[in-house]
């Protein structure tokens, strides 16, 4: 008999519910993880599907009651998305540190930032790095081509 359950869904916290906090817990709710989002206006959970099958509440992301409330004790994930580099800072600092959650991602949209949170353990996903390298793999393609 076992006495403890092995939990099989992944828990994922999501902080922010404009384009991209709602297009990846609408993501994430189709492959059947258990999200949470949070966002300061209740508004923005206009942008969420029809389908989506999570829990949205109204908060402060960046308050640890708030993400108390929200489950991040228990998250396995944590994603800052919020317009605000320093919030999403500030929100990656506390999921790691006050809740211990163990995967950590946050957007910042400020890339002399992105280098100093590598040594906390937080990974930085920078929009215009990411469009810059998917230029370049496209220049570097018709280059290729052209020769």
């Amino acid at each position: 008999m076992e006495l403890f359950k092995k939990r099989t869904q992944q828990n994922v916290l999501i902080v922010g519910c404009g384009r991209l906090g709602s297009s990846l817990a609408n993501i994430l709710s189709e492959q059947n993880k258990n999200v949470t989002i949070i966002d300061i206006d209740a508004n923005a959970f206009r942008k969420l599907s029809s389908s989506y099958g999570g829990l949205s509440l109204e908060g402060d992301g960046s308050d640890i009651d708030h993400l108390m409330y929200a489950g991040a004790n228990q998250a396995d994930v944590l994603i800052a998305a919020t317009d605000d580099d320093d919030t999403n800072i500030m929100i990656g600092q506390i999921a790691r540190q006050v809740f211990g959650i163990e995967t950590v991602l946050v957007r910042l949209y400020d890339t002399s930032k992105q280098v100093a949170y590598e040594n906390l353990g937080i990974i930085s996903i920078c929009p215009a790095n990411l469009s810059i390298d998917e230029f370049k793999r496209h220049v570097m393609s018709e280059e290729l081509k052209a020769v």
